[in-house]
C-alpha cells in the first residue's frame, strides 16, 4: 500500500498532515470504523479522500448537500483524473448509469452519492457486486435525532453499508456534542472505531452576540459591522427566503456595495452563478439561508454575521466557522432579537406530532398506495406540511417506509412493513424523542445568548471540549471578555420603536432559570404598562410567548422587550399568573365586552 505521506504530498500538496489527519487516514487504511468530529475548516474531507485514493477498492461518499459533492468532485478531478464521480438527481439517467458501469468496473475510487439514493433497491443491487471499501457517511450529525440537521434518509445507511459488505464505516462531522457523537456510532452500528475529536476551538475568531431592539436596529448593527473593506468578505445569515432578499437590498443601499441574496428558490444555474462570483470575489457579501456555505471552501471569509438566532448552538458555529478558514483573524457576530424566539417556538410547536394526526397520515399514505408504492401531495396527507414530513421521518424510522428523492410539495416512497400497534408505539417514541431534542436545543441557544459569560468557554463547554489547553489566541476572544471587539455594533443607536418611543435597553439581558413566579409577574406588569395598543389576557399570553399573528406584527408587538422570553412555559401557566395578578389589584381589567389589561395608576388617572 503507498505511503500515506507520500501521497499527501504528490495528490494534495500538503507537507505534513493537520491534528487528527494521520490518526484518521491510518484508522481508515486500516479497514477501521471512524468517528471523526473535527470543526469546519480543519480538513475533515482529506481524511477519507486519501485512503480512498490509496486503496484498490471502492470508497462511497454518503452527503445530502449537493454543492459539496460538486466541489469535492470537481476538486479531486483535477488532482486525480478520472478517479471520482458522484450519482444524483440533477445528472439525468443516462449519465448515472455510465457512472455506475464505471464503478463496476473498477475505474472508480471515490463515489459520491445522496442518501436517499439508498432507499432505491435498484441502486442497491447495482453496487452489490463491487468491492466497497471504506463507506464515508458525511455530515453524520445527520443520523441523530439529537443532532441539529436530523434527516429521517440517514436511518438505514449503516444497515446499506453492511448490506453492501463494506470493509468499514467512517462518520464524519463537524459539530456533535458527546451526545450526538455516542448516538451516531450507535445509529451506524460502528464497531469499536477510531474516535477522533481534534477540539473545537478557533483561535482565530472572535465571538460576539450583540442584542437588537428591533428590525432597523439590527439593519443598522449590520451595517456598521460590514462598514469598512477589512470586514469583508462577508456571509450574512438569515432565517427565511424573504429576510435574504429583504436583507441584502437594504445593505447595498447602506453600504453603496453590490450585495447578492442566495437561498434554495433560486433556479439551479442562478445559484451556481452567486457562488462562483462569490467565489472569486467579484461579490464581496453574500446573504444567504444555511443552503449556502456546506462545502464552499473560500479561506479568506473575514466576517460571518447571523441576523437572527439560529434554533441550535450547532447550527450556528458550523455555519460560523465558514470565516476565517485561511487562519487570520475573522470575527463571527450573532445579532439577536427576542422575536428571535417567537420564530423558535413557532416552529418547535409546529412539528409536533399528535396520535390522531400521526394516524391519519399513515392511513392515507397506505390508501394511496395499492402497490406497495406511494406518492401523494403533501396536502392530502396533511395541513401542516412540517408536521407531515416530520410523520413521514417517524414511520421510516418505525421501519414502515422507505421515501425517496421527492419534490418539495410531495411524498414519495415504498411501503416496507404494516403500520401496526408496534410501529404505532414505536413512532410515537420517535416523536417524543424530536419534541424533547428541539426544546434542548432552544434553552442550550438562548442560554448561550442570554447568558454574559465568555463565548468561546460557553461553545466548547457545549460541545464537551472542556480539558483542552487552550490554543493562544491571535484576535479578542468574545465580546464579553473584549468588549471593545464589538464596540461599532453596540456604538449603533437603537432607532425609535411605534409612536417614537426608544426601545428600552434590556431586552437580552440574562435572566436565571425561572424558580419562582417573580420574574414572570414583572414582565406580565411590564407588558400591560408599554403595550400599545392596549392587550387582552390571551394576547398577552401570546406575545410573553413569543405568538406569530397579523395581530401582533401590526402593532409590533414583537419589538416589545418582554416578547417571546417565556417561550418555554406552557401557555396555561402563564395565563394563570395574570390572572393571579388581576386577583391581587397589581394589574386591573378594562371591562366591557372586550377587556382590556391595564395598570391601576392608567386607570385611575382616566377615572
Amino acid at each position: 500500500m503507498a505511503d500515506p505521506h507520500a501521497a499527501l504530498t504528490e495528490i494534495f500538496g500538503f507537507d505534513h498532515f493537520r491534528p487528527g489527519q494521520q490518526e484518521a487516514v491510518e484508522g481508515a487504511l486500516a479497514g477501521r470504523d471512524v468517528l471523526l468530529v473535527m470543526p469546519t475548516g480543519a480538513g475533515k474531507s482529506l481524511c477519507y479522500q486519501l485512503p480512498a485514493l490509496l486503496r484498490d477498492d471502492l470508497s462511497i461518499v454518503v452527503s445530502p448537500l449537493v454543492s459539496l459533492m460538486l466541489d469535492q468532485v470537481e476538486s479531486l478531478e483535477r488532482r486525480v483524473g478520472g478517479k471520482v464521480a458522484l450519482i444524483n438527481a440533477q445528472q439525468d439517467a443516462a449519465t448515472n448509469r455510465e457512472v455506475l458501469e464505471r464503478a463496476r468496473d473498477g475505474e472508480l475510487r471515490l463515489l459520491y452519492v445522496a442518501p436517499e439514493r439508498f432507499a432505491s433497491p435498484g441502486f442497491l443491487e447495482a453496487l452489490k457486486e463491487v468491492e466497497i471499501g471504506c463507506f464515508v457517511v458525511d455530515e453524520a450529525h445527520c443520523v441523530s435525532q439529537w443532532g441539529h440537521d436530523f434527516r429521517p434518509d440517514y436511518f438505514r445507511l449503516g444497515d446499506a453499508a453492511r448490506w453492501l459488505g463494506a470493509d468499514s464505516i467512517f462518520a464524519s462531522t463537524a459539530t456533535a456534542t458527546p451526545q450526538v457523537a455516542r448516538d451516531i456510532a450507535e445509529r451506524l452500528g460502528l464497531d469499536d472505531p477510531v474516535s477522533v475529536a481534534t477540539g473545537f476551538d478557533r483561535p482565530n475568531l472572535t465571538f460576539a452576540v450583540a442584542p437588537s431592539k428591533s428590525s432597523s436596529h439590527a439593519r443598522a448593527q449590520l451595517a456598521s459591522a460590514l462598514a469598512t473593506p477589512e470586514a469583508r468578505p462577508a456571509i450574512v445569515y438569515a432565517g427565511t427566503r424573504k429576510q435574504t432578499a429583504e436583507v441584502a437590498s437594504n445593505l447595498a443601499a447602506d453600504l453603496g456595495i453590490k450585495v447578492v441574496a442566495y437561498h434554495a428558490g433560486l433556479d439551479r444555474e442562478k445559484r451556481a452563478k452567486i457562488q462562483r462570483s462569490f467565489m472569486d470575489g467579484s461579490v464581496d457579501v453574500v446573504v444567504a439561508t444555511n443552503a449556502f456555505g456546506m462545502g464552499v471552501d473560500k479561506a479568506d471569509v473575514r466576517t460571518v454575521v447571523h441576523v437572527s438566532v439560529p434554533q441550535s448552538i450547532e447550527a450556528w458555529y458550523q455555519e460560523a466557522g465558514r470565516a476565517g478558514r485561511d487562519g487570520a483573524p475573522a470575527r463571527a457576530l450573532l445579532l439577536a432579537q427576542n422575536k428571535d424566539k417567537g420564530l423558535h417556538v413557532f416552529f418547535i410547536e409546529r412539528s409536533e406530532v399528535d396520535e390522531a394526526e400521526l394516524d391519519r397520515v399513515a392511513k392515507r399514505i397506505f390508501a394511496s398506495s395499492p402497490d406497495g408504492r406511494y406518492d401523494a401531495e403533501i396536502g392530502e396527507l396533511g395541513s401542516n406540511p412540517d408536521q407531515v414530513r416530520a410523520i413521514v421521518g417517524h414511520l421510516a424510522r418505525a421501519g414502515v417506509l422507505s421515501p425517496s428523492p421527492a419534490p418539495t410539495d410531495r411524498q414519495i416512497g415504498r411501503i416496507d412493513g404494516a403500520y401496526d400497534g408496534r410501529a404505532r408505539s414505536l413512532c410515537q417514541t420517535s416523536a417524543k424523542q424530536a419534541t424533547k431534542a428541539r426544546w434542548a436545543a432552544y434553552r442550550s441557544v438562548w442560554h448561550f445568548v442570554e447568558t454574559p459569560s465568555c463565548r468561546r468557554v460557553a461553545v466548547l463547554g457545549h460541545f464537551g471540549d472542556r480539558d483542552r489547553d487552550a490554543a493562544p489566541l491571535v484576535v479578542p476572544c468574545c465580546d464579553v471578555c473584549n468588549p471593545e471587539s464589538i464596540a461599532d455594533v453596540v456604538s449603533v443607536e437603537v432607532r425609535a420603536t411605534k409612536k417614537g418611543a426608544p426601545s428600552r435597553g434590556r431586552s437580552l439581558a440574562p435572566r436565571a432559570a425561572l424558580a419562582d413566579s417573580s420574574e414572570l409577574d414583572e414582565a406580565i406588569i411590564d407588558l400591560v404598562a408599554s403595550a400599545h395598543p392596549q392587550l387582552g389576557r390571551t394576547r398577552a399570553v401570546q406575545v410573553l410567548r413569543g405568538g406569530r399573528s397579523k395581530v401582533i406584527a401590526t402593532n409590533h408587538y414583537d419589538e416589545l422587550e418582554h416578547y417571546g422570553a417565556f417561550g418555554d412555559l406552557h401557555a396555561d401557566d402563564v395565563l394563570g399568573r395574570v390572572d393571579a395578578l388581576l386577583a391581587d389589584g397589581r394589574i386591573v381589567s378594562s371591562g366591557g365586552r372586550f377587556p382590556k389589561l391595564q395598570s391601576p395608576a392608567s386607570q385611575g388617572a382616566r377615572r
